[in-house]
């Protein structure tokens, strides 16, 4: 075997032999070297002569050798001494930095950090391609938040930034390099707990919003399907349901009123001078006065006719509506964005809708007088116009930020 030495005595193993050699001088070329077996208990004393160099280097020929040979043993223990402290704060220092002191952080670090060979072929490269977990981590995650900026669905694309995110902590906690990235991995710690909030409330929303009644709900999905649940449930809850019975009068025409109502079931009549120019069914909003050109109009506006309840509905025998308040309306849509996007479609719909009513009544042959029914619904549509004009004049300071859409509004809204 190989012998190991130190600078005090000679200590030499051969396989399960250990010999301990203490020298001591008997001439000024001779040492005495006594052996003494640990496993076998024999002690044998040798004689030995040595060269003049090695005499020289070994016996100190005056006393300033022997206190120079001192003090190269005394800094040769003091940097011992300084690189065993460099060491022990070098495995503190890794050890606060990594998990590997604990069994399953050492098998979790081995895993992500032992080298994978990519099995490529020779032919596009002739070297051994490596890679590890980790390295695979931080490229999912840049793949990952590429692919939340091609998702349109809001509650996807935060599903998919946490996974970014949790990928890039594995990456940046077991580094290639052996140091964790404290920078990075704090920041995409923020950014899940962010993420995570707002999914754990939009999934907590849309469980509220399954719990609406089974008609609203069928409301939704034949009429308001463009919006989504969430911001649905937000239009109900503040709004108002209107019950009504066969005959009763909505409001009469040139009446100021500051409501916005959508029929849920039954059937109502508009009257304009006691003639009938159009019907209300289930999804066709009353009196939402230029919504659908972006005229979000605050307070009240006077009606361009009578609507008057006249049948209810086939299944429940019940006339019912969903009221809401024109300020608490209006509130809402222009705080959340989407949603008014969504309830201008809605809007436009709901317009398409109300002149396919108006020509099947012309085709069942409930209008006598088509020209008669013509007039009224052009003065209708002239009367609503100026219903909106001078709710916008009563505001002055609207009227020039309401100049596009009056340009832009027609006479199809009730």
């Amino acid at each position: 075997g190989n012998p190991s030495c130190d600078l005090v005595g000679r200590r030499i193993v051969f396989g399960a032999h250990s010999f301990v050699n203490h020298k001591k001088r008997i001439g000024t070329g001779e040492y005495i070297n006594t052996s003494y077996n640990r496993c076998g208990g024999n002690l044998r004393t040798v004689t030995t002569p040595i060269s003049p160099s090695r005499h020289n280097m070994l016996m100190p020929s005056n006393l300033k050798s022997t206190l120079r040979r001192r003090s190269i043993f005394s800094t040769a223990t003091r940097n011992k001494t300084i690189y065993s402290t460099i060491q022990i704060l070098k495995k503190r220092a890794v050890s606060f930095s990594t998990i590997g002191r604990r069994p399953a952080g050492k098998k979790i670090q081995s895993f992500l950090l032992t080298p994978r060979v990519i099995p490529i072929p020779r032919w596009i490269t002739p070297n051994a391609v490596t890679v590890t977990l980790s390295e695979v981590c931080g490229h999912l995650s840049f793949v990952l938040v590429f692919l939340s900026y091609a998702v349109d669905d809001f509650l996807l694309l935060r599903i998919v930034a946490v996974a970014g995110s949790t990928s890039m902590l594995f990456f940046t906690y077991f580094h290639p390099h052996g140091r964790v990235l404290w920078l990075p991995f704090k920041w995409n710690v923020l950014f899940i707990a962010v993420n995570m909030y707002r999914i754990f409330k939009t999934v907590f929303e849309h469980y509220l919003a399954s719990q609406m009644s089974p008609d609203i709900l069928h409301l939704r999905h034949d009429h308001f399907q463009v919006i989504e649940l969430n911001d649905f449930a937000k239009l109900v809850n503040i709004g108002e349901i209107e019950e009504l019975e066969i005959g009763d009068v909505l409001f009469e025409q040139g009446e100021a009123h500051p409501f916005v109502r959508v029929v849920i079931e039954g059937e109502l009549d508009v009257l304009r001078d006691g003639v009938l120019t159009y019907s209300l069914e289930d999804g066709n909003f009353i009196s939402e006065s230029g919504m659908h050109a972006g005229l979000m109009l605050p307070g009240s506006v006077e009606a361009s006719g009578t609507v008057i309840a006249t049948r209810a509905s086939s299944t429940t025998g019940k006339i019912r509506c969903i009221k809401w308040e024109r300020a608490d309306l209006v509130k809402l849509l222009q705080k959340c964005k989407p949603l008014s996007r969504s309830f201008q479609s809605v809007l436009s719909w709901d317009v398409v809708s109300k002149l396919k009513s108006q020509r099947l009544l012309l085709a069942e042959g409930a209008i006598n007088s088509p020209g008669r029914w013509t007039g009224k619904r052009m003065d209708q549509s002239y009367f609503r116009y100026l219903a909106i004009l001078h709710n916008i004049i009563a505001r002055k300071r609207d009227l020039h930020a309401n100049k596009e859409e009056l340009q832009m509004s027609d006479n199809t809204s009730y």
